[in-house]
């Protein structure tokens, strides 16, 4: 038996689908569906760029230098966000957010010091006791790779009682366990309104990002992805998904390879896929579809298919 809920959350629409035993005692699954959202709210309250309460708001209020304690969850994912950063060579950069206010994806933030120019994620400092200081003042967003841990964290809680199946859905980040596959689609940048199927993702997280929906060169504000450095949105719409054993992983290298210049991929990407067992599809504007090895047979395919399929 089984049961879905959706709600708002994280910027977009969550969907939580969970399984039972036929023999679950007579709530379990609505008991388990309110664990999966209360695991979604915990992460909003930590990482929100809007709440003037997050871990966040907090620490962009904090003179440089000055230790902020913050909770276990927004302490592992500036873990990994650093992880990140450093495999990328700085591309994906947590201290991402003036650029982003510039460019009009984040509003301006309140009761903030203005932040270090010059200032990057090499200046955040992870301390004990769940303890983060910020040697100049930084402006941080987590946003994608925080709503991937919210999905991973839910799906734990969905496990942890009992669910012998479940989906997290959060717009385009998603995981699943049990026998609940989802059909992963990809958004060509000239046709967004027209996805095509890729595949079956079962016992794994995905994340897709692109920004076809945004305008070009209509609209060239508002960009969900820049380049930390610059302040540029790449050079050309891509679509591109990612798998990965986490949605907060998967999530994070979507915008990795969202930065990375059209043409032959930089020597270090192949190692950080492998790093991370995580595989990827870049479709672009051109409707070229580029896979990593192992992508097609993640999702099921015996090999390669002609078209996504």
């Amino acid at each position: 038996m089984g049961l879905e809920r959706m709600r708002p959350g994280l910027g977009t629409y969550v969907s939580v689908h969970a399984e039972a035993l036929p023999d679950a005692p007579p709530g379990a699954l609505e008991t388990a569906l309110e664990a999966g959202f209360s695991a979604i709210q915990t992460v909003h309250e930590a990482m929100s760029f809007y709440s003037s309460l997050s871990d966040l708001a907090r620490l962009r209020g904090a003179p440089p230098g000055t230790p902020v304690q913050v909770s276990p969850h927004t302490w592992a994912v500036l873990a990994l966000a650093l992880e990140l950063a450093e495999a990328s060579q700085g591309l994906f950069d947590p201290s991402i957010a003036p650029q982003l206010v510039l460019s009009g994806a984040l509003p301006p933030p309140t009761q903030a010091l203005p932040p270090d120019p010059t200032g990057s994620w090499q200046d955040i400092r992870l301390l004990p006791d769940h303890h983060v200081c910020c040697t100049r003042s930084l402006w941080l967003d987590l946003g994608g790779i925080a709503k991937g841990y919210a999905v991973d964290l839910a799906l734990a809680a969905l496990h942890a009682r009992g669910m012998v199946a479940a989906t997290v859905n959060a717009g385009g980040d998603l995981a699943c366990f049990g026998a609940c596959p989802l059909l992963l689609q990809i958004r060509p940048p000239a046709q967004p309104n027209t996805p095509q199927p890729l595949g079956w993702l079962q016992n794994g997280a995905a994340a897709t990002s692109g920004d076809a929906f945004f305008g070009r060169p209509q609209a060239p504000a508002h960009a969900p992805v820049v380049h930390p450095r610059t302040g540029l949105r790449p050079p050309s719409p891509r679509s591109i998904t990612v798998l990965a054993p986490r949605c907060a992983l998967a999530d994070g290298i979507t915008k990795i390879l969202a930065l990375c210049p059209p043409g032959p991929p930089p020597a270090w990407l192949d190692a950080l896929l492998l790093k991370y067992a995580a595989h990827a599809a870049v479709l672009d504007e051109h409707a070229n579809l580029r896979a990593s090895p192992g992508f097609w047979q993640a999702l099921g395919h015996p090999a390669t298919p002609v078209a996504p399929a």
